[in-house]
C-alpha cells in the first residue's frame, strides 16, 4: 500500500482536491486501504471496501475543480460537488460496509 498524501499537500490545492485530502484521511485512519495514483490533475484516489458478500471493490476518486467524479470497478460514474453533504455521504460509505 502506497499513501502519497503528503504530495498532494505541496500543490495548490482545489476545492476538490481539499475535499479527497479529507477523503483520504478519513479511511486512513480506519485503516481502509487507501492510494492515490497520478499527479497534478490525473491524480486519482482510490479506496477499496470489502462488500457485505465479501469481496473487495474499490471506489476511484477524480477531481475536477470543485467536483468530484466517482467511479466504481464497473465503470460506473457519479459526479458530485465537493461539499458538506457529499462528504458525509462518502464517509457514510463505511459504516455501510
Amino acid at each position: 500500500m502506497i499513501n502519497n498524501a503528503s504530495s498532494v499537500s505541496n500543490q495548490v490545492m482545489t476545492a476538490g482536491d481539499r475535499f479527497m485530502k479529507k477523503i483520504s484521511d478519513y479511511y486512513d485512519e480506519l485503516g481502509y486501504p487507501v492510494t492515490w495514483d497520478g499527479e497534478g490533475s490525473r491524480r486519482k484516489l482510490e479506496i477499496t471496501f470489502k462488500s457485505e458478500s465479501g469481496y473487495f471493490v474499490k471506489a476511484t476518486l477524480l477531481a475536477r475543480g470543485d467536483e468530484i467524479v466517482i467511479r466504481d470497478e464497473w465503470g460506473r460514474e457519479q459526479l458530485v460537488k465537493a461539499n458538506r453533504g457529499n462528504l458525509q455521504m462518502i464517509k457514510g460509505w463505511s459504516e455501510e460496509r
